[in-house]
């Protein structure tokens, strides 16, 4: 088994390079996510970045080489008249690094942060058919909260919505 390293400093091309894996291991997923998702996935990131403010964090796994094999990240939202929460966004992992534990180190490291900054609740969307990844949410106390039809970047999909609460 390969060694892989979490690390959560920001590095120069590490943005492009979260994109870019998107892009790489979203393809022939349940057909493929192709160019619309990747574009998606750069708006998102920069939203993060230029409304970030320090309250979001990113995670990124790398082999004992240093090629980048699967990111996460935490972002705080707010709603009127609720505490801050946590977002689980951008978890993908390269084919290579699946079923490796990865995923879940991950995700882990992205909760841990969610519990320091004390919030509450954490959610994540995701879309049907990626069981794999709604078994490792679902592992770490993740249920299904909402569901919904939309217009994404394959059509129409069903979009899951998944929540974690912490104890207080």
């Amino acid at each position: 088994m390969s060694m892989f390293t979490i690390r959560s400093d920001l590095r120069p091309g590490d943005l492009g390079r979260l994109i870019s894996l998107h892009g790489e291991a979203y393809e022939g997923e349940n057909g493929s996510y192709g160019a619309p998702f990747e574009a998606h996935v750069a708006g998102t990131v920069a939203e993060f970045m230029a409304g970030n403010e320090g309250r979001g964090r990113l995670f990124f796994a790398e082999d004992a080489a240093g090629s980048l094999v699967g990111t996460s990240a935490m972002i705080e939202r707010r709603r009127p008249g609720a505490p801050p929460e946590g977002q689980l966004r951008w978890v993908v992992l390269s084919p290579a690094a699946r079923g490796r534990g990865v995923g879940g180190r991950l995700v882990d490291a992205a909760l841990l942060h969610a519990r320091q900054q004390g919030y509450p609740r954490v959610y994540l969307e995701t879309t049907a058919g990626l069981d794999a990844s709604m078994a490792l949410y679902r592992h770490r106390g993740f249920e299904i909260v909402g569901e919904r039809r939309e217009s994404l970047w394959r059509g129409d999909d069903l979009v899951i919505t998944m929540a974690l609460e912490f104890a207080a």
